[in-house]
């Protein structure tokens, strides 16, 4: 039997690993060898369904099995269908989270044969073995329940065994547990599961080592709660700055099990974390089977802040019991802490959650198809949701495309301005520009807001610090690139310099640091930003 496993990544880069896939692989060439062929296909959801499916055919399968997830499940299925209209002897299946999730809605498409519900591992094997034995697709259709796997020992390592191959990515996703010990109601990651489950030490000491070998860029960890473990997780992080300290990682973590020891191995390695806040109100997040107390929260990242680790937040806006007021304040709480970047999301009602239950006791009105997202609620009505998904854009895109912590809090401490109002004034920016260059965006607005509060010498030495940063931001994304030319209205020289002492505010800055208007040449030197004024 030839068999065709697909990934449908959201786009290409260092994510854009099939795991999952491969995890399945494995488990076939160990559980029934030679009797099937599995190739492992990545495709992307900038391709059409025509080029994907003709990628598909062109390896002549017996069955094709897509990883559904809720931002691919549209072009899986519509893939689906264009192969079994050409191929309709195909047997085509399903498995993945949203297939997980919602089963019946999944396994009723007239495209699929059969769904692989769950874990994935010990069930393609058994099922395979079935169709390999002369059962018909509908058959393993009503036969196919999860099957949770009990011991993640059990299974096969696809990057050990030679199914995935390190060096074929520049990243890799890593995972090191199953199941959560929380359980959200937005969440679907605690259902259906057997408990929290860890892979081998061994197994995750030979995968590190194979990483650090292959010269990865960066290894994206797969664990809900990496921190969760407290002893384990340190027993990781000690590992990985022995065996690969050139690797940047990206954990998972919640506040409540940081200590001081944990966030100094944090600090010893390269990582950034990212750390799931949703909410900065407790009767909200008690409402999702949550809780949150901000002294504490605020404690716990002193220590990331502290140590200098990298760290970002989640939040999520349209909550039950929430309001535009109230994601407004916890937006302004998160900034406060001062995060690498701040992920936001408009709330989705994912099916087979606890939250699908209760939305209609709660007054949810969400979609009912993919992406699943609330439409309105008895507290946040249809307008503050699209207004709250503005917010979102303009902490995005000024925050986070615009990579602006280095100046951010001088900016915004100068305009005593709260940073909700900040990203909505942005937002309207936005509406009309339509240049590329984010940096001279960025500039041209702060330099807007300054004027409109009589303050414009303020306002181009903020300019300053956005060109100074902005540029040389993307001289490090791009080593190679040829030096720039741009523009300043205050002593480059001696700005940075203040800078680097540290401790300054923008208005002392406007003090110290002479107006001269100047062009300068911005380059990499050994790694580092250098300027040099230039006639």
């Amino acid at each position: 039997m030839k068999l065709v496993l697909v990934a449908i990544h959201i786009e290409a880069g260092p994510r854009a690993v099939p795991l999952g896939p491969a995890m399945l692989a494995s488990a076939l060439r160990r559980g029934l060898g030679a009797a099937v062929e599995t190739k492992v296909l990545d495709l992307f959801l900038g391709q059409s369904a025509e080029a994907c499916a003709d990628r598909i055919l062109a390896s002549d399968p017996d069955a094709v099995g897509f990883s559904m997830y809720v931002w691919n499940r549209a072009l899986a299925l519509e893939i689906a269908t264009l192969l079994k209209r050409s191929r309709p002897q195909l047997a085509l299946f399903a498995g993945g989270p949203e297939a997980t999730a919602d089963l019946p809605g999944v396994l009723g498409d007239p495209s699929l044969d059969f769904v692989l519900p769950g874990e994935g591992e010990e069930l393609i094997v058994e099922a395979l073995g079935r169709l390999l034995q002369g059962a018909s697709p509908a058959e393993l259709a009503a036969w196919a329940r999860p099957q949770p796997v009990k011991d993640l020992g059990t299974l096969p390592s696809p990057f050990l065994d030679g199914t995935l191959n390190p060096a074929d990515y520049s990243g890799a996703l890593w995972e090191l547990s199953r199941g959560c010990p929380f359980t959200c109601d937005f969440c679907f990651e605690a259902r259906g599961t057997a408990g929290t489950r860890r892979i081998p030490m061994e197994r995750v000491e030979a995968e590190l080592e194979l990483f650090a070998k292959a010269g990865l860029r960066e290894v994206f960890v797969l664990d809900p709660t990496f921190n969760y473990h407290r002893e384990g997780a340190k027993r990781v992080l000690r590992l990985i700055a022995e065996r690969a300290p050139e690797i940047h990682f990206f954990f998972e973590i919640r506040s409540e099990f940081l200590d001081s020891e944990m966030a100094e191995l944090f600090a010893a390695i390269h990582c950034t974390l990212q750390i799931g806040l949703q909410s900065a109100h407790d009767d909200v997040l008690r409402l999702i089977s949550r809780s949150f107390n901000a002294r504490d929260f605020e404690q716990k990242l002193l220590l990331l802040h502290r140590a200098g680790v990298p760290y970002g937040f989640d939040l999520i806006y349209g909550l039950p019991g929430d309001s535009l007021p109230g994601f407004r304040a916890s937006l302004d709480f998160a900034m406060s802490l001062v995060p690498n970047h701040l992920d936001v999301f408009r709330l989705a009602v994912l099916p087979g959650t606890r939250l699908a239950e209760t939305a209609p006791g709660l007054g949810l009105q969400h979609q009912s198809q993919v992406p699943y997202q609330v439409i309105a609620s008895p507290s946040f009505p249809a307008k503050d949701l699209d207004q709250a998904a503005r917010l979102a854009l303009g902490c995005d895109v000024l925050y986070n495309q615009g990579r602006a912590v280095p100046w951010f809090g001088l900016v915004l401490e100068a305009l005593d301005m709260a940073p909700s109002d900040l990203f909505e004034r942005f937002a309207d920016f936005l509406d009309g520009q339509d240049g590329e260059d984010l940096t001279a965006i960025q500039r041209d607005f702060i330099l807007a807001v300054f004027d409109e509060q009589g303050d414009s010498l303020m306002g181009t030495l903020a300019a300053d610090l956005i060109t100074y940063f902005g540029t040389g931001a993307e001289l490090l994304d791009a080593p190679e690139a040829p030096a720039r030319r741009v523009s300043f209205h205050h002593d480059p020289v001696e700005l940075v310099a203040q800078l680097q002492a540290g401790g300054c505010s923008l208005e002392e800055l406007v003090f110290s640091v002479p107006v001269q208007d100047c062009d300068c040449l911005l380059s990499l030197r050994d790694g580092e930003v250098s300027l040099a004024i230039v006639p």
